[in-house]
């Protein structure tokens, strides 16, 4: 995160703070290491670096580390701080309240020595450092085009593109950042779905040449303002077999998915697709009340991520979850893909073709593998 940015948010934590508890000076809870056993009453564990919402390209190594912090017996809207040391004292450097399971997501840049707190009921407190954080096995700052990181999928003029395919055209590196793009195919005339024509259509579709099995895995993305496509940040693998446990099959797993600005759902999607017969099965959809986690997808960067293990799926944005799924966990090899994709059933809502070209802007894209057993 930025430094404006982390400035703002230890501002707002303050601010938050001086209405929900007693502040002590500029560390907020004022607590000793005596009034709490370290680790007594709190579970915490350091992510990667997974928060970053700004409207400027950042390198992925200036995103904010996240801490996933779970208070023991807590009840909704208890005050959780993370400090961090600054000479002989505690600094707040975030804050935020527990859930209804005393669950709370913090952020912080790096620290070498910090704690998470808590002065409910029972004084609680945790030490940590970020590098406790799993390495980064995988990273894409899209600065230049790394050969064979990268290609465009074999896809178009078929299934629910019958109007659109991929191609190179509509993928470019500029600026620091890969800028995916929906535009008119200058080669086709017209398409026709249910009654009305619309101009046939090039997309932005990568798939990568890395794959790896469980861990984390997030792109930083400023999404498409339009409605008619969606941007997408997607796993795919493919098992040894083709239907079945998605432990042999793989799975499909949507990150996030966009689908316009004044969408009447509000625009975001996860979802995990699996085959356990030939028809498939779903989980996941429409994220309730996004606005809570931003309302400027198509104006403003944000980092979208998934942890996944061996029993579960958890999606985020800028560290906040977002979604917890249990079904079709995948036991294979998924590699990353990023597209802007215009399919057949989106096209009415694109509101004339002046709207052309759409694009959504990739700032960078990073995977923390982390193999089980």
């Amino acid at each position: 995160m930025s430094r404006s940015s982390a400035a703002v948010r230890r501002t707002a934590a303050l601010v938050c703070l001086a209405t929900l508890t007693a502040c002590s000076g500029a560390s907020g809870i004022d607590l000793t290491e005596s009034d709490y056993e370290d680790g007594a009453g709190i579970t915490a564990s350091v992510l990667p670096q997974l928060a970053d919402p700004g409207g400027d390209t950042e390198k992925s190594t200036d995103a904010e580390y996240v801490v996933d912090a779970t208070v023991e017996g807590a009840k909704a809207g208890q005050v959780v701080e993370l400090q961090v040391v600054d000479g002989d004292s505690w600094r707040l450097e975030d804050t935020a309240k527990t859930d209804a399971d005393g669950r709370v997501a913090l952020s912080v840049g790096e620290a070498k020595e910090m704690r998470v707190v808590s002065d409910g009921d029972t004084p609680v407190g945790i030490h940590l450092s970020t590098d406790d954080a799993p390495a980064a096995t995988f990273t894409d700052e899209f600065d230049e085009r790394v050969k064979d990181a990268w290609g465009t999928r074999d896809q178009g003029y078929a299934g629910v593109r019958l109007c659109s395919r991929a191609s190179d055209d509509a993928v470019e590196w500029v600026d620091g950042v890969l800028r995916l793009s929906v535009l008119d195919d200058p080669d086709k005339g017209t398409c026709r779905v249910k009654g009305k024509e619309y101009d046939y259509r090039l997309n932005g579709h990568l798939g990568s040449g890395f794959s790896f099995t469980y861990g984390y895995a997030a792109a930083r993305i400023k999404f498409q303002e339009q409605r008619g496509q969606h941007g997408s940040f997607w796993l795919q693998g493919f098992g040894p077999e083709p239907t079945g446990d998605a432990k042999l099959t793989g799975a499909e797993i949507d990150v996030i998915e966009y689908f316009g600005d004044d969408h009447p759902d509000g625009g975001l999607t996860s979802f995990v697709y699996w085959h356990p017969t030939e028809k498939g099965r779903t989980a996941g959809g429409w994220l309730p009340d996004p606005e809570q986690f931003g309302g400027d997808w198509s104006s403003k960067f944000h980092v979208f991520s998934v942890e996944w293990t061996p029993k579960k799926y958890v999606f985020r944005i800028d560290g906040q979850v977002t979604d917890t799924i249990t079904q079709g966990v995948s036991g294979q090899p998924e590699f990353l893909i990023l597209s802007l994709l215009s399919s057949d059933y989106e096209l009415q809502h694109l509101d004339g073709e002046d709207k052309l070209p759409q694009q959504m802007d990739v700032d960078w894209v990073k995977v923390w593998a982390q193999p089980q057993g």
